[in-house]
């Protein structure tokens, strides 16, 4: 049986049992048995109202003859009542000289019943008076005499040792009475836990989890109401989010703050807070909302799961009430299982979103890949390499070849400010109004000035971006270039390096920002490189920079292989200088050799 759809399952494990109902019949009658072995002396054990539990044990074959038949029956009948009527009352005598003594068994200050020990006085009945107990009873003579007649033990110890001994049995017997109470109280409250584990578990609705939770709370205690609460940790308010049995007047009594509620912190220090009368108790902050719902009881219960405290159940009743121990634990169990089904739905849903993200990011970053050039441009003179490695999916960085009239060719890179999809949109942006402004025909800082206009009318000031962008001639033996913040652009021609480093001012900042331009001449053997800040400011493990004298020593060392080896190279170069320290910035290489 589920507790938590038959609550008079609960109510019976939490209400005193019958003694056979927790321990078998054959089980007392066994320890009977012993016991009258042990004493010789007559036992039975008995319901409280005296009505034997188990069939008597009789102390000897004469006791048995009297007992057994009708008058003696009702005679021994007759003492066991008496006995229980009056537990521990001496002298209670049945017949022909046994006297009956009670010993209660007692759990919880509630009587389970009475072990009754019938003790006889050491001595042997003359023959006269067997002879008159055998025709008052209606006793077979014969089977008096075969009984033992006068051979029989007549008492194995003092009548206060005997009942010494009795009290300690039923002692022993209420103490195996209340382990079991114990063990089915515990597996009632488990039961109940368990059944509401198996109902939350078959949803992720938060709304579902909560509502569940306050009606299993209301059915399984029969309380008055039920209510929940979580807490806003950026308002620090206890908002209430399921009820079962309030009213909507009670509910819009007003904001519940924990920092100004004692009952609401003490329950998230840990502890289980009793109302005994919330109309009367200094600690309520609207006695009188609560007198006129009718609340009198309740409890403030902490919601914690695995240490994380997230809210409080509340329990509410009509009448004064006293919660046991085991009640306690149980709403504290099923407030802790509910705040564990509250706390996975949410990882649930912060994972579904963080999945809805990460397959958007994957998108996102197979488009901004689209968006760079699949392949080299075929060009009698330049051969270009490029490299792009992103530190997360989707980056701020983007480089770029644009085909433009007359065969010139458009060279960019650029770095847009910060990282991930944010960085990413503003480089599509920035790179769809450049590939418009770029075959408008005009010259290269025209370009970018444009670009940079466009780029300030909707981005924030703290969205710029460094870029770099030069336009080969159609013979490839000169290139226009303006740096506009970016890294200055490295031509190696010979052994020397030359920096071109005229332009301007990061684009996004300022609408009105001029930029310069210059015009190298591109000779063959001339190796042209750009990178992005993240191949110079690439850290080891010490903090220390790859830096600029890297950067051209590792050009100089494979300035023999074609552009797309030496950009590679280069990428290598880098990774090998890090080593196993975290890549914290976007990193794009960029390498144009002239031919002859």
């Amino acid at each position: 049986m589920d507790p938590t759809s038959h609550p008079d399952a609960l109510d019976a494990a939490t209400s005193i049992e019958p003694l056979t109902a927790l321990v078998s019949a054959p089980t007392l009658h066994k320890m009977q048995e012993r016991f009258a072995g042990l004493g010789q002396v007559t036992v039975c054990i008995c319901h409280p109202d005296g009505t034997p539990v188990t069939k008597p044990t009789w102390g000897s074959a004469f006791s048995e003859l009297i007992g057994n038949s009708r008058m003696g029956e009702a005679a021994f009948r007759e003492g066991l009542a008496a006995c229980s009527r009056d537990v521990k009352a001496a002298g209670v005598t049945c017949h022909e000289g046994m006297t009956l003594y009670g010993a209660p068994i007692v759990c919880q200050n509630e009587r389970l019943g009475v072990i009754v020990v019938g003790v006889r006085a050491a001595h042997v009945p003359p023959e006269e008076s067997l002879r008159v107990i055998t025709a008052k009873y209606d006793i077979d003579a014969d089977a008096m005499r075969e009984s033992g007649v006068p051979k029989f033990a007549w008492t194995g110890g003092t009548p206060e040792a005997i009942h010494r001994y009795a009290d300690e049995l039923a002692e022993t017997i209420a103490t195996i009475y209340g382990q079991a109470l114990r063990i089915t109280r515990q597996l009632a409250g488990l039961q109940v836990v368990h059944g509401l584990s198996n109902l939350l578990s078959g949803t992720t609705d938060l709304q579902e989890i909560l509502d569940l939770t306050v009606q299993r709370v209301v059915a399984v205690l029969r309380v008055k109401a039920c209510g929940i609460r979580l807490l806003n940790e950026d308002t620090g308010e206890l908002v209430i989010k399921a009820v079962h049995n309030l009213s909507e007047e009670y509910l819009g009594k007003g904001a519940v703050m924990l920092r100004d509620n004692a009952i609401d912190a003490a329950a998230f220090a840990g502890e289980i807070i009793y109302i005994e009368d919330a109309g009367a108790d200094p600690r309520i902050r609207y006695p009188e909302n609560a007198r006129k719902e009718g609340i009198v009881s309740g409890l403030c219960v902490p919601m914690t799961f695995r240490g994380d405290t997230i809210g409080v159940l509340r329990v509410y009743t009509g009448v004064i009430t006293k919660f046991n121990e085991q009640k306690l634990q149980l709403v504290r169990s099923i407030a802790s299982q509910a705040a564990s089904a509250v706390i996975n739905t949410r990882l649930f849903a912060a994972q579904s979103e963080a999945d809805r993200t990460r397959r958007q990011v994957e998108v996102a970053a197979q488009v901004q890949r689209r968006m760079l050039p699949a392949s080299p441009p075929d060009h009698p003179v330049l051969s270009f390499g490029y490299v792009y490695d992103p530190a997360l999916e989707v980056g701020g960085d983007f480089y770029d070849v644009i085909e433009l009239p007359g065969g010139s060719i458009g060279l960019v890179i650029a770095d847009v400010v910060g990282k991930g999809l944010p960085a990413a949109m503003l480089m599509s942006s920035i790179r769809s109004s450049l590939r418009a402004h770029a075959t408008s025909g005009k010259n290269v800082r025209t370009t970018v000035a444009n670009v940079n206009r466009g780029l300030c009318r909707y981005t924030l000031a703290s969205e710029f971006a460094t870029m770099a962008f030069g336009i080969f001639s159609g013979d490839g033996r000169s290139l226009a270039c303006c740096c506009a913040g970016h890294l200055p652009p490295l031509l190696l021609r010979g052994d020397t390096f030359q920096e071109l480093d005229t332009g301007g001012t990061v684009i996004g900042i300022l609408s009105d920002a001029e930029f310069e331009e210059a015009t190298t001449e591109f000779e063959p053997g001339d190796i042209l490189v750009l990178v992005t800040d993240g191949v110079t400011e690439a850290m080891d493990f010490d903090g220390h920079c790859y830096g600029w004298e890297r950067l051209q020593h590792s050009i100089s060392k494979h300035s023999d292989l074609d552009a797309q080896q030496l950009a590679l190279q280069v990428l290598w170069d880098v990774r090998r200088y890090v080593g196993l320290a975290e890549q914290t910035d976007d990193i794009t290489i960029v390498a144009v050799k002239a031919g002859g």
